[in-house]
């Protein structure tokens, strides 16, 4: 109370301190893993680093202006109570940013010094932490300067995108990360014309503008109302069931299907462009490779629609009145998602495979030495080939595993996203035990290797916990069953329904696992725990969904 900054330090820090400690941890688990699994072990864990402390400010803070993960958030000044209070602008904002670059890059730094000095293998330490500073600067002045969207993502595109050319151009191999004294200037001049950027704009908003220009009055899947309306229809109203169903299509179904074939088309014409323009081949194959599929995961997500306020995660009250039961409700959504993210991924990968064919036009392509074209012909042939020599009964397994994968990738996420919102603290403990045990399975297998413990407890420790998970799982599943049974969440023919979705999912992998050569007679028990594993996901999916919808819709 002494002091206005150490008060809004203070702020920051209780704000942030949960989020702090699980990306510590999976810096840690994940780059451990790295240095463990991987040839270039180094490399993997210097960029898991960079992106979980360069790239990525703290979504606590972002989250205090609601909007979704998928828009970057609602643009604007996050910390709008401050308005109000007699600090300087430049105080508060400075103090908030100062906070952001510099705790991410501690953060960073603590997380590389630990893993070099564990495996013995040099990170970047402080060569990179101007240009943490100068990402994060950035990518603030671009949300908090203004409140117009399009301002922000022009932004992002314009600051971030040369930062990150630059930092891999700089990655020499063996890893070594050096910036020259006019780029280490040039990043500083950034980061003073950010900070003055980000006060003008903030103060802006301070003397009259809003956090947003239009309040966001989407629906359950948060996304632009313009996208929402793009696809216009009547609600029909014989049943309720068909109400539902149009409206989690209005809401969040279509905008999900036409983003696939948004990517879809946009994947077609790079390809194409790429035949006159060498330097577009690598963005249309990066697109194609990482960018579509992560959109259509992040795609898979809140499918319950939980919405977030200052912090504050609930369901709107439109979804918690309805008089239609919670399992039902759960299933349409999951249900319609499921298929639309399903179409808009087969719509994806079709002008993927279509959009390859105009590789033979590119020519001979350069890379470290070898030409790339003819690699990803000899792959597409190699994959159509495999593809062709299926038989029927296989073809169709694949499409009842990849359908229920979906399916349950989507249950699994709405589930996760409502749990999360309904018992925060216990997922979060949750999560760091986890984490834990993760670091404590990598820093087993590093006794191994070094000689202190022997290979043989390693791997019975292993195995054990293969079975301990696999116990638990079916444990926690029969216990939530009971649970939703005894409530009246579930009826006979919901159990019965999950029964039939559970015994179609496991002929689906036995028949793959037979037409890979797998014997049932000569499985070993790994291979049983990890078939198990596989066949009852979609089982534990059925129950989990329902529950947790109901725990986040009777808060």
């Amino acid at each position: 109370m002494r002091s206005p900054i150490v008060a809004m330090l203070w702020e920051n820090w209780r704000l942030t301190r949960v989020e702090a400690a699980l990306r510590f941890a999976l810096g840690i688990v994940a780059g451990s893993a790295a240095l463990l699994m991987s040839g270039a072990g180094a490399t993997v864990a210097f960029w898991i680093l960079i992106t979980l402390h360069g790239m990525c400010v703290w979504f606590s803070i972002l989250k205090l202006n609601g909007g979704k993960f998928m828009d970057g958030y609602k643009p604007g000044f996050p910390f709008y109570l401050l308005y109000a209070r007699p600090v300087p602008t430049v105080v508060f904002v400075g103090a908030t940013m100062a906070y952001d670059a510099i705790s991410c890059a501690a953060l960073y730094l603590l997380s590389a010094a630990l893993l070099e000095f564990a495996f013995r293998q040099p990170l970047p330490l402080f060569s990179v932490t101007v240009w943490i500073a100068a990402c994060h600067f950035c990518y603030l002045c671009v949300q908090w300067s203004t409140s117009n969207r399009v301002v922000q993502w022009i932004g992002s595109a314009v600051f971030l995108l040369p930062l990150f050319l630059l930092l891999r151009n700089r990655v020499a191999s063996p890893l070594q990360v050096e910036f020259s004294l006019i780029e280490n200037a040039l990043m500083v001049l950034i980061v003073i014309v950010a900070f003055g950027l980000t006060v003008a704009g903030v103060a802006r908003q301070r003397s009259g503008g809003t956090v947003a220009p239009v309040h966001r009055t989407a629906g359950s899947g948060g996304y632009p109302n313009w996208l929402i309306t793009l696809f216009r229809f009547r609600c029909p109203t014989s049943s309720a069931t068909r109400a539902q169903v149009w409206f989690e299509l209005q809401s969040s179904g279509l905008p999900v299907l036409a983003i696939g074939l948004a990517f879809a088309i946009l994947i077609s014409l790079l390809f194409a462009i790429s035949i006159p323009v060498t330097f577009a081949r690598p963005v249309a194959q990066g697109v194609a490779i990482f960018l579509a599929p992560a959109a259509l995961l992040v795609l898979c997500g809140n499918a319950f629609g939980i919405r977030r306020r200052q912090g504050r995660a609930y369901t709107s009250t439109f979804e918690a009145t309805q008089p239609y039961g919670t399992a039902q409700m759960a299933g349409l959504k999951v249900l319609v998602r499921s298929i639309c993210l399903l179409a808009a991924m087969i719509a994806v990968g079709v002008s993927v495979w279509v959009s390859s064919s105009f590789i033979s036009a590119w020519g001979p392509w350069l890379l470290d030495g070898k030409d790339a074209s003819q690699g990803m012909l000899g792959l597409r042939h190699e994959i159509g080939d495999a593809i062709g020599g299926l038989t029927g009964y296989v073809h169709a397994a694949l499409a009842v595993v990849a359908s229920v994968f979906v399916a349950v990738t989507v249950a699994s996420l709405a589930a996760f996203t409502a749990i999360r919102a309904r018992y925060s603290r216990r997922v979060n403990i949750a999560i760091s035990l986890l984490l834990l045990c993760g670091l404590a399975l990598v820093l087993l297998v590093l006794a191994g290797q070094s000689g202190i413990a022997s290979e043989f407890l390693v791997d019975a420790l292993f195995t054990a916990t293969r079975w301990i998970a696999a116990a638990a799982m079916v444990c926690g599943t029969v216990y939530l069953a009971w649970r939703a049974v005894a409530e009246q969440l579930l009826m006979p023919r919901h159990v019965y329904g999950a029964i039939l979705i559970w015994a179609a999912c496991g002929a689906a992998w036995l028949t793959l696992a037979h037409a890979g050569g797998l014997q049932i007679a000569a499985m070993t028990a790994e291979d049983t725990v990890s078939l198990l594993w596989r066949m009852f996901l979609p089982l534990m999916a059925c129950v989990v969904a329902p529950w947790s919808l109901s725990r986040i819709r009777h808060i």
